[in-house]
């Protein structure tokens, strides 16, 4: 159980790490699908790859962002000892 001195610390951490973990998901939603066209000029595995990047590409982000908010968040409830395990 976390102290009440320490909630607010905790979740002010916990915010930007969300913000954090958002920001390199919102800037590939905005860039990937911009060049999509460009990319469509070549193509890979007989698709164009403008189309294969947005579709693919999107879901290998998306993985390692949660990936690596889980980890960062896990770390952060360890550091103030709001963890889950004893």
């Amino acid at each position: 159980m976390i102290d009440w001195s320490e909630r607010k610390r905790y979740w002010r951490d916990t915010k930007w790490q969300m913000v954090a973990s958002l920001a390199p998901y919102l800037l590939a939603i905005l860039t990937v699908p911009v060049y999509a066209d460009a990319l469509n000029t070549k193509r890979i595995l007989g698709m164009p790859l403008g189309y294969f990047a947005v579709c693919h590409l999107m879901v290998v982000v998306a993985a390692i962002v949660i990936a690596s908010f889980v980890n960062r968040q896990d770390a952060i409830d360890h550091w103030h000892g709001a963890n889950e395990d004893p």
